[in-house]
């Protein structure tokens, strides 16, 4: 057993200890800060804290350290963020105190957000899908571009398929897995397929009409209903569409903003059915 430490001993402990710390007492009112903690927030804030709790701070600048989160922000009067951990330990005696630790964690919480947006930019830039392995929304746009030129420049004909598949029963994850696959080894090799930013499948079909996308889209959902029925047994899976053909004025961004509102259309009409032209 480590030998007790003399009261002279324990307050020099707690004052040169490199971890910013206050000193409540039984009612939560702040007691006592040491060096650190002054070092941290000024003298002058710490000091203000002293013979106050919680309820009675009112809008002191570090009222939201005496409160109870295992995680407090603090912004100093430069502007700058502050992220603490704060651990807690009880001392008993003739008098209970709580001891409360701040752990400055600020440089890791700075880490983890420059990680988040290197994150989102790297998504923005990547071409496919990570689920289904399929053209996302981005890869699908730049590929759509040069078939629009196409078409404008031989007047030829081109349509989109705007495919919602769901189901109450199966996975999102293994449902959108199965489709794309479908929908691979339905379609031509020229025809572009991808997933829309809302989850949805775009089908983009060169040199077929309105029509004939129309007759595919039903087709479809037919192998999508017998998919329901093979793989998962229940015959639970259900498609709808938006189907639109190419048109002189249409860019690439038209073109699926078109197909977008067939398929608000085909969904409103609560129907598995193509949606029309």
């Amino acid at each position: 057993m480590q030998p007790a430490l003399n009261p002279e001993q324990a307050s020099a402990l707690v004052e040169h200890c490199p971890v910013p710390l206050l000193v409540l007492d039984e009612r939560g009112e702040v007691r006592g800060f040491n060096r650190s903690f002054s070092a941290l927030v000024g003298r002058q804030l710490a000091a203000g804290l002293v013979g106050h709790s919680h309820a009675t701070l009112a809008d002191h600048p570090l009222r939201g350290l005496t409160g109870t989160p295992c995680r407090v922000q603090w912004t100093d009067r430069q502007g700058v963020e502050h992220h603490l951990d704060v651990s807690r330990i009880e001392l008993t005696g003739p008098q209970r105190l709580e001891v409360r630790f701040f752990h400055d964690i600020t440089r890791q919480v700075q880490l983890e957000r420059a990680c988040d947006e290197l994150n989102d930019r790297l998504r923005q830039q990547t071409l496919t899908d990570e689920v289904t392995g399929l053209l996302n929304q981005r890869g699908l746009m730049l590929a759509l571009e040069p078939q629009v030129a196409r078409s404008r420049r031989y007047n030829s004909p081109m349509s989109v398929i705007l495919m919602d598949v769901g189901s109450d029963r199966v996975g999102h994850r293994q449902l959108r897995q199965r489709v794309a696959q479908l929908l691979k080894d339905q379609l031509r090799w020229a025809d572009l397929i991808g997933a829309g930013a809302q989850q949805e499948f775009i089908l983009v079909l060169p040199e077929t009409s309105g029509e004939a996308a129309a007759r595919l889209a039903a087709k479809l959902h037919a192998r999508v209903a017998e998919l329901g029925e093979a793989a998962f047994d229940d015959g639970s899976i259900h498609a709808v569409s938006g189907i639109t053909a190419w048109r002189k004025s249409d860019n690439a961004a038209s073109l699926l903003k078109r197909a977008a509102a067939e398929l608000a259309r085909a969904r409103a009409g609560r129907t598995t059915d193509a949606a029309a032209v």
